[in-house]
Formats: structure tokens, sequence, C-alpha cells
């Protein structure tokens, strides 16, 4: 055992993409309320379960955060953690036992904001890509939302599940197999992968096969692992979800359930902050092509600190008219669609609460801290502070 004036709390994690990382930003926000240290433990290598309880005797710990969100993650099963105080964070209620506590993605909002992009940009060809076979409940309350809505609309959808790989021959055959499907999908086509990683794999072989993003094939990921989307060719237009006050709200029910083993088990669910727009959808509908191409240019841009005569000169002609032109098709100037766009991703920025405010600014095109705040409470009528209190969770 470890002597220490501070409580230690593990916390497990089977998942390696950005998703956990937020988590555990949660994790920590929570601990430095309660004075806890969050020790981390990594997936043992082989595939094998980790040796909960033996982690727990040397760290002497009071309680457990398991993230099963990872493929694996079932491996962190409750009688690992036996009576320990565990809460698990991203876990299949299905196979978790009644008294288990959980905060799990909520099976509802990531189908429902793609289908509503997809339909709104005009699509009436749909599709779902899986990474894997045996996909985890969040992938089948993804496409089951997003299938149901576009089949509500009256509009053709198809999906593609591979099997399990076992070797390279079988690796290679489901590439081919994702190719040719991807090539037979009815254009243009609107289509939510399960996550950003699948997402990026369709951006890969679109880009081989020649099929042009976004007007042929629109891409929707989730999760918004910002490294891989911004990276992306294009980048990827994903979900995000509130993973950081997931791992807030993990904590603080650990916390309760420490206080009093006998409270009874807390289940809850987590839910998406918004779209993030990047350029494998499109940045309008219905519109020329110079307008298209001008409000792609703003999504893309605004937030690098553009301004109306950047718009402008993609234009022929002198900028009244384009300034006209532009008005006329959207019902806004251009200044005011790079504002919206900035503004749009300010909000969606603040319902995180990873992001300090100062980091906001200058993420969303703003060259200091100041200005964004005189510009939020101009255009809201209150402070960012107060805007983030009344709509972000955790």
């Amino acid at each position: 055992m470890l002597g220490s004036d501070m409580d230690t709390i593990l916390f497990f994690h089977t998942s390696h993409r950005q998703a956990w990382r937020k988590e555990l930003a949660g994790a920590y926000r929570f601990a430095r309320t309660r004075r806890w240290r969050v020790q981390v433990v990594d997936p043992p290598e082989g595939g094998v379960a980790p040796q909960v309880r033996r982690l727990a005797e040397f760290w002497n710990a009071v309680g457990c955060i398991a993230e099963c969100s990872g493929r694996g993650g079932e491996r962190l099963r409750p009688a690992l953690f036996g009576r320990i105080p565990t809460v698990y964070l991203g876990a299949d209620p299905a196979w978790l036992p009644p008294e288990a506590s959980y905060v799990s993605p909520s099976p509802e909002g990531v189908g429902a904001l793609a289908a509503r992009e997809l339909l709104k940009a005009g699509f009436r060809s749909f599709a779902f890509v899986s990474a894997a076979s045996g996909a985890p409940f969040w992938s089948r309350d993804r496409e089951s939302e997003f299938a149901d809505a576009v089949r509500m609309h009256g509009h053709a959808f198809a999906s593609f599940r591979p099997r399990a790989e076992k070797s390279q021959a079988e690796v290679e055959d489901r590439a081919a197999m994702l190719g040719a499907w991807l090539k037979a999908l009815p254009k243009p086509c609107g289509l939510l992968a399960e996550n950003d990683y699948a997402a990026a794999e369709v951006l890969d072989f679109a880009r081989r096969l020649r099929i042009r993003v976004p007007s042929s094939l629109a891409v929707i990921g989730a999760d918004n692992d910002t490294e891989l989307c911004e990276n992306a060719r294009p980048a990827l237009t994903s979900v995000a979800l509130d993973f950081e006050s997931a791992g807030h709200r993990a904590s603080e029910i650990l916390d309760a359930i420490t206080r009093d083993p006998s409270a009874p088990p807390m289940r809850e669910t987590y839910p998406v902050l918004g779209l993030v727009r990047r350029g494998s959808t499109p940045a309008g509908s219905g519109a020329p092509p110079r307008i298209l191409d001008a409000l792609a240019f703003i999504r893309d841009k605004a937030c690098d600190g553009i301004r109306a005569t950047d718009v402008a000169a993609r234009f022929r002609g002198s900028r009244r008219l384009a300034e006209i032109e532009f008005r006329r098709a959207t019902g806004r100037a251009i200044y005011e669609e790079i504002e919206r766009v900035r503004f749009e991703r300010v909000e969606l920025l603040l319902r995180d609460r990873s992001r300090s405010l100062g980091a906001i600014a200058t993420l969303c095109g703003w060259r200091t801290e100041g200005a964004l705040r005189t510009a939020f409470l101009k255009r809201h009528g209150m402070s960012m502070s107060a805007w983030r209190a009344a709509n972000a969770g955790g």
C-alpha cells in the first residue's frame, strides 16, 4: 500500500480513441473537488483481464471507474471488481447486473442528427457503415436511429456490417467488399459511419474509387476525434458527444456510492453536443455553384479569421455584386454568414467543459478572449460563463 493524504481511484480504460481522454478529463475535474488521486490503468497486453483486486490493494483504492467503450470492454466484467465501489463508463447496459451503476451514451441523438443534416442537404439515398462485425451496442443504436429517420421519409437505406477478420486474407477480402459496396451505392448518397475511424476508412476508399465527396457521397462520423477529423481528406464532419461530462458524472456517482454503499444503483446516459461540420458534407443545397463554393469556404475557414473580402474575392466582379448575389441566395450578408459559423462553433465548444474560455476565442477566429466576450454578450445578451452554465452538462 502507498501512504497518501489523498484517496485514490482507479480509472481503467479499454478505448484508445480520443474519447476516453475527454472522459478522463471529466474525472480529473471532479477529482480536484474531492482531493482524489486518479490512477490510470491501461489495458493489459494480449487481451487478458486486468488484475483488478491486486491493483486496488496496491494503490489502496477507494473505488474504480471502468471505461468499457473500446472493443473488448466486456473484459472489465463486474466479477473482477467484486465489492469494490465501481461505476461503468460506456458499458453495454445489457451485460451489467441490476446492482451496477453506469453512465453510457444515450441511444438517441447521433443517428437523428446525422439524418437531419443529410436530409436538409437533399439526399435521397442513405447508408451506414460499421467498422467490424459484432458491433457494440452504441453502433447498433446509431444505425437503428439513422435508418428509422430516413425510412420515415420514404428513402432507401443500405448497411455494411462486415464479418469477423482472423487473417490477412480476410482483412483484404473485407476491404474489397467495402470498396465494391461503396461503388454500388446509389448516388448521391448520405452516409453515417459508426465512428470517425470507420468514416475515415470510407473517405479513403472514396478517394481511391474517385467518388466525389461531398457531392456524390457525403460522410458523417461520430465522436469528433479532432485530430483524425481535421486531418482526413476532406476534413470529416462528425457528431460530438459530451464525453467530458460523462467522466465527470461517473465520478460524482462513484463519490456517492463510496459515501453510502447502500445507495441504490444510478444509471444514466450522456447526450450529443452537436454536429461539427467540415468538408465531407455539403455546405448548402439548391444554390448556384458559386454560392456553394463560398459557403464551403466560409464553413472551412471562418474560424481561421477570414473576412468578407476574402470570400468576395472568389466571385467574379466587384465586392458589391458578390454581396448582392450572396444575400439573394442565402438571405444573409457574407460577414453575417462568417459570424454565424464562428458562433456555431463557439456554442459547441462552450458545451464541452474541457475547453477553457480563452482557448475557445483563438479556436474560433477571435484575436483575444476579450473581443469574443464582447461579441458574445452583444449576440446572446449574457456572458459566455452564464451561457455555459445554462447549456452545458456535468
